[in-house]
């Protein structure tokens, strides 16, 4: 077993519950940027003044959103100062740096969507490709779904776990964040894989599920709202919740060494004398 990744999962679920302030502050700062972003695209631009409180606007959401993340993957650094406000110290002239990864990371999640709009060209394209037997054992339809299950691979799983260790590195390293051999670390771990699935599942299809649920017996509209309210709210905190735990996951596996090295030795046993 790797010596970097003992306890890994054990370490991970501590640190998030002993950041009970840290899952507040997500909790209530996450759910102001929803709301400020939801007025702000409702700001009409039809005179200087506001043209120019959009920008503001805009940017100040931005800003404050990139320092958040930034600050909470500095705040589950192995080795770090386990206080969210130095975190918000060090992270704050990273942003910037932090905010090039995000362009990449989203224009890389923008591609590969793009992908989804052309199975049906890419998987046939792909299937003629094939040497004639193996290709009449292969259906189109077959090249197609192959195809959409790739591109569904590639934007929940391995875009987000190739690049999401690089944007914690930034973070901690600024520029050389980008290629840092510490970034590329949880890519080959199985164990990160695993709970990186176990966020995908809570995080992402658990409150996919809960605001999609149909109800099974006729209901009046206020305890429809009142339904909605409640699963919206609980796919909200599971969602809050399954991104601190990636967090501090995505740190853990790529600063391994460091948590071991922050592990103080055990004190060494006592030698009673001999009688």
């Amino acid at each position: 077993m790797n010596p970097r990744m003992q306890g890994f999962e054990r370490d991970t679920v501590t640190a998030i519950v002993n950041s009970k302030r840290v899952w507040l502050v997500h909790v209530i700062v996450n759910a102001l940027l929803m709301v400020a972003f939801f007025y702000w695209t409702r700001i009409p631009e039809e005179s200087g003044l506001q043209f120019a409180l959009t920008v503001v606007g805009g940017l100040l959401i931005a800003f404050v959103t990139l320092w958040l993340h930034s600050a909470t993957f500095d705040y589950f650094r192995p080795a770090a100062e386990r206080s969210f406000i130095a975190s918000f110290r060090r992270s704050i002239s990273r942003v910037p740096t932090f905010l090039v990864w995000a362009v990449i990371f989203g224009l890389g999640l923008w591609l590969i969507g793009q992908l989804g709009t052309y199975n049906e060209q890419i998987g046939g394209w792909l299937r003629h490709l094939l040497p004639g037997p193996l290709r009449r054992e292969v259906s189109p339809r077959s090249a197609f779904s192959a195809m959409s299950w790739l591109v569904w691979f590639l934007y929940f799983f391995f875009w987000p776990i190739l690049f999401l260790p690089v944007g914690a590195q930034v973070v901690v390293r600024n520029f050389r964040g980008f290629y840092s051999a510490a970034a590329f670390r949880p890519l080959r771990e199985w164990r990160f894989w695993i709970v990186y699935s176990l966020c995908l599942v809570i995080g992402v299809y658990v409150p996919y599920r809960l605001a999609w649920m149909l109800p099974t017996r006729t209901s009046t509209l206020n305890e429809q709202t009142w339904s909605l309210a409640v699963r919206l709210g609980v796919g909200y905190l599971l969602l809050v919740t399954a991104w601190l735990l990636l967090c501090a996951a995505i740190m853990r596996a790529s600063e391994g060494d460091a948590a071991l090295a922050s592990v103080p030795d055990p004190e060494p046993m006592a030698v009673l004398p001999a009688r």
